[in-house]
């Protein structure tokens, strides 16, 4: 096996997620890649991935904040100061 960049499925590569829990406008830091769009995964000859080349923009998206997490047990959606997509995309998290 061998370590790659593929494209993070939660995220489909943006880095952000919205769910039910997101006003309009706003969106979350992926908690699976951190904000990234990409993970590190092992794959096989067999496996089938769609390797990362660059983090994808999202539509619709003006704020982004950090998630409270992805367990609706323990509170899911947006938590903190936020700061604007254009922060987000030059590299800055909440």
């Amino acid at each position: 096996m061998k370590t790659v960049d593929a494209e993070c499925h939660s995220c489909r590569a943006t880095g952000l997620y919205r769910g039910f829990a997101e006003p309009p406008g706003v969106a979350v830091v992926c908690v699976d890649c951190g904000g990234s769009g990409c993970k590190k995964i092992n794959v096989g000859e067999t496996d089938v991935y769609t390797p990362f080349t660059e983090r994808k923009r999202r539509e619709h998206v003006k704020t982004v904040k950090r998630s409270r997490g992805s367990l609706v047990v323990f509170g899911v959606g947006p938590t903190g100061d936020g700061i604007t997509y254009e922060q987000f995309l030059a590299g800055k998290l909440p």
